[in-house]
């Protein structure tokens, strides 16, 4: 059977994303680059640990379980970045960033749930699945951070 750890391994494109850049103009606007910084880098941090708990030796159960903690980790950031207020105009970004993020821990679930069914094809499929959602999604998160950026600087 396929294991999860090679689904994790898709994952990891979630450090990759740019970071948003301070303006050095307005308080709130630095205020907001650190709050969705540091909710991003957190995310990321929690992902590079948790990939760690998936090996060569760990159960499927055990990998479920992991994926279960990204599932968790995703919920905190979007718990953690909708508690940002972001600065005027921003709003329509700040929530399109939000729902990129958020659908990480959709993608996770879904394989999750392939993962439970025991078959190597779901497994297969869930691998595939999930490795083209993500680049998918981390393709739209720096295309939002950038668009985030652009206005920051405005």
């Amino acid at each position: 059977m396929i294991r999860a750890r090679a689904l994790l391994a898709a994952l990891a494109a979630l450090a990759l994303a740019l970071p948003l850049a301070a303006c050095g103009d307005s308080e709130q606007k630095n205020d907001y680059v650190a709050a969705v910084n540091r909710a991003q880098n957190d995310l990321a941090k929690r992902f590079n640990e948790l990939q760690t708990r998936i090996t060569p030796t760990s159960t499927p159960a055990q990998d479920r379980k992991t994926l279960t903690g990204y599932e968790t980790a995703v919920r905190r950031a979007v718990t953690d970045l909708k508690a940002v207020d972001p600065p005027k105009g921003l709003d329509d970004l700040h929530r399109r960033f939000i729902g990129d993020i958020a659908d990480y821990g959709t993608e996770v679930r879904r394989a999750r749930e392939r993962l439970s069914s025991g078959s190597p094809r779901d497994a297969i499929a869930a691998q595939q699945r999930l490795v083209a959602a993500v680049n998918r999604i981390s393709t739209r998160i720096n295309a939002t951070i950038s668009a985030i950026n652009d206005k920051l600087r405005d």
